[in-house]
């Protein structure tokens, strides 16, 4: 897949803010134009690649920028998240250039979306500059598709994360199904979050996916986590230190729940919340408040519950699991 990383737009913005030394980071998929992007502009200042992990914009690179004494990052392949940065930041999209991809896997979505009249449309942020495309097709195909507006962390009409889908959400009463267009990891968190069906269109394999099946799947599991942590005594509150991640606050008051129904809970701090790491700790069971799509995908690489907040709270029974089985919250890390 082509995508069109900005070079022109990083050129003139490290030439008006006078930057001497720029930081490059990029997640999986785009280093190539990481690596192009910095032979490009580096006649204009000193510049580093940034060679660790990148999950999204939640993720971004300050502390290392602020190590090495770099007064600018540049981040490719997400759109701003965050509303405060410690060291400027210019987000360079990468949008995608050919809609054929797009006009392919458009076509298959059309035949699963039969029978559906009014449909909510979403997409990653590198299709966003063909959603008048997008509109228009499933329009000739008698489908009245539906786009929401953003509310922070989403920027655009449309937009979503995978952690972030109040575009779509929030056309819940308007609409009988979904299509998010961009992989079956976007697709499927919005899916664990309606009772409706969700179809998920990828571009890059042109296939469509009825997401139904994966999520019953993935729920029958997660319960079955949630059953085993009720047993477990001494567990741990991941707290991440990544700029988009940090939730303290909710880690200390799930602690406090936790103690209150007879747990010895402890607050992890970490950057890299990785299943080799939390194996080595003596801990039953974990509930995490960084990304909640650890909990999701990487759940399989851990032998120990990793919960997401709420799952928690039905554990120890706080809430019900019908209170949070397939609705807007379900992946909702903040606790009051």
């Amino acid at each position: 897949m082509i995508y069109e990383c900005e070079a022109e737009e990083a050129e003139k913005w490290i030439k008006e803010n006078r930057l001497r030394r720029v930081l490059i980071q990029a997640p999986p998929g785009l280093r190539e134009e990481m690596l192009k992007l910095a032979e490009r502009v580096s006649r204009l200042a000193e510049v580093f690649l940034h060679g660790g992990s990148c999950w999204g914009a939640c993720d971004v690179a300050f502390s290392e920028a602020e190590t090495v004494g770099a007064d600018g990052i540049i981040h490719l392949g997400h759109a701003r998240f965050l509303e405060r940065e410690p060291v400027p930041t210019l987000y360079l999209e990468c949008l995608a250039r050919d809609p054929r991809p797009l006009r392919s896997v458009l076509n298959e979505a059309v035949e699963g979306l039969r029978g559906y009249r009014r449909v909510g449309v979403g997409f990653t942020v590198q299709w966003r500059g063909f959603a008048d495309l997008i509109l228009e097709e499933l329009k000739k195909a008698g489908i009245e598709p539906y786009i929401g507006r953003p509310v922070p962390p989403l920027r655009y009409p449309g937009q979503v994360l995978g952690c972030a889908y109040t575009t779509l959400l929030g056309l819940s009463s308007r609409v009988e199904a979904f299509l998010v267009i961009g992989s079956v990891f976007h697709g499927l968190g919005l899916a664990l979050q309606t009772p409706k069906k969700v179809y998920a269109a990828d571009p890059e394999t042109g296939k469509t996916r009825d997401l139904e099946g994966d999520v019953d799947r993935i729920l029958r599991s997660r319960y079955a986590y949630i059953e085993e942590f009720k047993s477990s005594r001494r567990v741990g509150v991941i707290v991440s230190v990544k700029p988009g991640q940090y939730r303290l606050g909710s880690g200390r008051r799930l602690a406090e729940i936790l103690r209150k129904a007879g747990k010895q809970a402890e607050i992890l701090i970490m950057n890299e919340v990785q299943a080799d790491y939390l194996r080595d700790i003596p801990l039953e069971g974990f509930v995490n408040t960084a990304c909640p799509r650890l909990s999701i995908e990487d759940q399989f690489r851990l032998e120990k519950p990793l919960l997401l907040p709420r799952e928690a709270l039905v554990a120890v029974g706080e809430l019900e699991w019908e209170d949070v089985l397939r609705k807007p919250d379900y992946m909702r890390m903040e606790v009051a």
